[in-house]
């Protein structure tokens, strides 16, 4: 039996996007990435264009709804925005569980986006704090410094050191070894639960720097029900949890 490649890649179309930017989201703490692009691939009615598979994703099959089980993948969907920038939305049901693997999906996916002419990459993850707050920072750092007062100017907190982990912080790393910028923007998440309203605040941010206007109807009904929930949990534990005022720690545990 041959040995299967590391990475491959099976092409569903091949899309014509206008000016494409390419907005990476992936599971991680409080799912905030994944959340967020699953939710563009849905407003958008985005159509999937290319699968991934890796043989560095972790060694388990996914079974659906309907009893179906299903080797894990990546996808990138083609959404039409009509609003200047068309999206290229990639996401995946895991991340890689090598450095290895994370490079080299890295580097297929920017391939890929590259060929249809992205020179955008934006990366949505997590800004773990260990605190639940009512109200979500977003916090950002890009691959060149010509990028940073577009994000300042849209409500975003830059980053002034620290690692980001991952993909999550690899995509836009090797995006500029690409000749592509990159930007990575982390909601803030207690890191306990998953978060809709870090997604939703990450959302907004994207929306802003590209000047797309993003339906948020639904992501904030999440949002409402995930905050129904804190408040179940404190009531359950008899302890007020109390949200965080002032200044965020600019370093916490973990970022991705």
């Amino acid at each position: 039996m041959n040995r299967l490649p590391d990475i491959q890649v099976k092409t569903i179309f091949t899309p014509a996007p206008k000016k494409p930017v390419l907005v990476c989201g992936l599971p991680g703490s409080g799912y905030v990435g994944k959340l967020a692009a699953d939710y563009l691939v849905s407003t958008f009615k985005a159509k999937k264009c290319l699968e991934f598979r890796s043989t560095t994703f972790p060694p388990h099959v996914n079974v659906d709804d309907e009893g179906r089980a299903q080797v894990l993948k990546a996808e990138l969907f083609f959404g039409e925005t009509g609003q200047g920038s068309d999206l290229l939305i990639f996401t995946a049901d895991s991340q890689p569980t090598t450095s290895t693997g994370e490079y080299e999906l890295s580097e297929s996916v920017l391939r890929a986006a590259k060929s249809m002419k992205a020179g955008l990459v934006f990366s949505l993850a997590a800004y773990i704090t260990g605190n639940f707050t009512r109200e979500r920072k977003v916090f950002g750092s890009a691959t060149s410094l010509d990028l940073l007062p577009r994000l300042t100017e849209n409500g975003v907190q830059i980053m002034k050191d620290g690692t980001i982990s991952g993909m999550n912080g690899i995509v836009i790393g090797m995006a500029k070894l690409e000749g592509m910028d990159g930007i990575s923007l982390l909601g803030e998440t207690s890191g306990y639960l998953l978060d809709p309203a870090a997604a939703h605040a990450v959302l907004e941010a994207v929306g802003r720097i590209l000047g797309i206007k993003i339906d948020m109807t639904r992501i904030l009904e999440k949002a409402k029900e995930a905050q129904q929930v804190i408040g179940q949990i404190q009531s359950m534990s008899g302890q007020e949890i109390e949200e965080s005022k002032g200044k965020t720690d600019t370093r916490p545990e973990y970022i991705g």
